[in-house]
């Protein structure tokens, strides 16, 4: 993540603001864990190739579509990936961490786009959240103000986190 915001920053706020907006939905797992995206790919493709998963056919098959649309995986850290067919036939294998998974945090969007936007400002090194910033934060990122910090102890758990995992 800290890698992520970083090369955003370099690009200026346009760029974060079009991050921000990207996401959506209701609830996001977002994995927390030391392996990289590089890494967590390279344990996926060994394992399938492992599966004799070498292709776009045969990663439908391994699937089992049209009766199964996913499947799981484990990799070395414990954390466990859910893998779809993805629309992209030149990248076909969807990859997103498993629903409370270990090594992942379960969190709102807003919390999440909260999180980025605080951490695109303040940076990862920055442990002292209080409510003025969280709150530049928020508008930064055109979400509405919050009353306290004690009334987002989540919100402020995960910027924490977000804070244990940098760079």
């Amino acid at each position: 993540m800290c890698e992520q915001v970083e090369l955003v920053k370099k690009q200026g706020d346009k760029s974060i603001s079009g991050v921000l907006a990207f996401i959506g939905g209701t609830l996001l797992d977002f994995y927390v864990g030391d392996l990289d995206v590089e890494g967590i790919t390279n344990e996926i493709v060994q394992i399938l190739e492992s599966q004799n998963v070498h292709n776009y056919d045969g990663f439908v098959q391994w699937l089992g579509l049209p009766g199964n649309t996913h499947k799981s995986l484990h990799v070395s850290d414990g954390s466990r990936w859910v893998l779809r067919l993805g629309k992209n036939p030149d990248f076909f294998i969807h990859i997103h961490p498993g629903r409370y998974s270990p090594l992942t945090c379960r969190c709102r969007p807003t919390t999440l786009v909260t999180a980025i936007a605080y951490r695109y400002l303040f940076g990862f090194n920055d442990e002292n959240i209080d409510i003025e910033r969280l709150n530049y934060a928020r508008a930064f990122a055109n979400l509405s103000p919050v009353a306290s910090l004690k009334s987002v102890p989540m919100l402020v758990s995960f910027i924490k986190t977000l804070t244990a995992n940098q760079c």
